[in-house]
């Protein structure tokens, strides 16, 4: 039997389409539900908290021309970090489309960076942890992150990554052993070592020149870290320390609770012996 040369024409098309590539599987991700199943993973034991989506663009530098990327390119996010001394945190974003989440994803690369040598200044520990954050892409969609047991992590994060509803039972994350605090070491110092006297306020208080000093000095030592300070609130002095309240953001992001630090006049030089919350 002849057919017409049309149909043998359709036929052929036909079997091109079938033998094709198959297109990409594209999934339609919800961030809430990636950001709350991180939250409870277990893989940052310090407790994060979530922050406002619209800081994001500034967190990525997104306003500075050294970032490929812009903050037309985010269609959404998720946010969340401890606010302790550690680099634990997890960020959602979706594209607006293919080539921006492709540019986001070159902004995440110089955000580990810029965040590694932050840590470099003020919690050395902490900077190598940016060497080797989790990176999940699924088509549109981001996942950045950096926590305990970075293997484990990296394989809930491939899961929810994939549309998967997971089972947090079956990611449970290894970690070490919490210190046993059960029985405080109440062992009375040796005779070698006699215990310090208490620290007492001193008989002079600081000019108003040496708390300048002092204030200078404290925004010199958070110049070189994430926190830009808005406020630094005078609390006490006690011998020859004075600390203040940090009133600060970090990336864009209102820290809360405030910060304190606390420096040391030594040799009419003022030095940083604490800092934290």
């Amino acid at each position: 039997m002849k057919y017409p040369k049309y149909l043998l024409l359709l036929l052929f098309c036909l079997l091109l389409a079938a033998c094709g590539p198959k297109p990409a599987k594209t999934v339609a991700l919800d961030l809430d539900y990636i950001a709350n199943t991180l939250s409870d993973s277990g893989y940052f034991p310090q407790p994060l908290e979530a922050q406002d989506p619209e800081l994001v663009p500034g967190l990525l530098s997104l306003y500075e021309d050294r970032i490929v990327a812009n903050p037309e390119d985010i269609a959404q996010a998720r946010y969340a970090m401890s606010l302790g001394m550690v680099a634990d945190q997890f960020l959602l974003l979706e594209g607006a489309d293919g080539e921006a989440a492709g540019r986001l994803e070159q902004a995440l690369a110089t955000y580990a960076e810029d965040q590694r040598s932050a840590y470099e200044f003020y919690a050395p520990e902490q900077a190598a942890r940016m060497d080797d954050p989790v990176v999940e892409r699924q088509g549109n969609y981001l996942l950045f992150a950096v926590g305990q047991d970075q293997d484990g992590l990296e394989k809930l994060c491939a899961a929810l990554m994939d549309g998967q509803e997971v089972d947090l039972a079956d990611f449970q994350p290894d970690l070490p052993p919490a210190p046993d605090i059960s029985e405080p070491d109440v062992s009375e110092p040796g005779s070698s070592q006699p215990e310090a006297p208490p620290v007492t306020g001193p008989s002079i208080p600081f000019t108003e020149e040496e708390l300048d000093q002092a204030r200078q000095a404290a925004l010199d030592y958070y110049a070189g870290t994430v926190f830009d300070v808005t406020e630094l609130v005078f609390e006490e002095q006690m011998a020859n320390t004075a600390s203040f309240t940090v009133k600060c953001s970090k990336g864009g992001v209102t820290v809360d609770p405030d910060r304190s630090i606390v420096l040391e006049l030594q040799d009419g030089a003022w030095t940083v012996v604490n800092e934290g919350y």
